[in-house]
């Protein structure tokens, strides 16, 4: 069990999104973060057919089938109105014998592609956002990965100069409460 955060940087002024990255992954780095790899997560749009909308005037329903790296052999499925599916890599597969009832939005796939690091109990995710050819954002997640489960685990953040550049995280467990307070500190200015 742990907390996530995903939030969407601003570019930096007067630098381009590479950059901007660069420099978020140099002030990781120079706090002490050490590289765990990379990561991918991508999105592909799809809407009901034509075929299967009832009057013209109707409109058609979308669905998001996503990809992520953290999870190789799943491919996860989210309709517009909510449910959300977990499926198998095979997903895909159904989905080219379902372009009858769901067609492929065009130009829809999106990607985010990065690095990821680890920072005490935390991992941190700096990736760029691109739609087609073209990088359009930065996006950085931070989640705690380790939980202690000791009642009296407190984790007091460490001084402001040693914070890394997005956000962190405090947890608090009480004895019998099991509450648990979270707290942001937005350090990107």
């Amino acid at each position: 069990m742990g907390v996530t955060c995903v939030c969407q940087m601003p570019v930096a002024e007067g630098k381009s999104v590479q950059q901007t990255v660069e420099l978020l992954t140099r002030k990781l780095e120079v706090l002490g973060a050490e590289k765990q790899g990379t990561f991918c997560v991508d999105c592909e749009t799809y809407h009901t057919a034509a075929s299967t909308l009832g009057s013209q005037g109707q409109t058609g329903k979308l669905m998001y089938v996503m990809h992520n790296s953290e999870y190789p052999l799943s491919c996860f499925a989210l309709f517009e109105s909510g449910p959300c599916l977990i499926a198998d890599t095979n997903f895909d597969v159904l989905m080219v014998k379902l372009k009858g009832f769901f067609q492929s939005a065009k130009a829809s796939k999106i990607e985010t592609r990065g690095t990821r690091y680890q920072y005490c109990d935390f991992l941190v995710k700096v990736g760029t956002v691109t739609m087609g050819p073209s990088a359009r954002g930065i996006s950085v997640e931070a989640s705690s990965f380790v939980m202690h489960t000791h009642p009296s685990y407190s984790f007091t953040p460490p001084p402001a100069h040693q914070r890394f550049p997005c956000c962190l995280f405090s947890h608090k467990l009480r004895e019998k409460n099991e509450e648990a307070e979270l707290c942001l500190w937005p350090l990107l200015r």
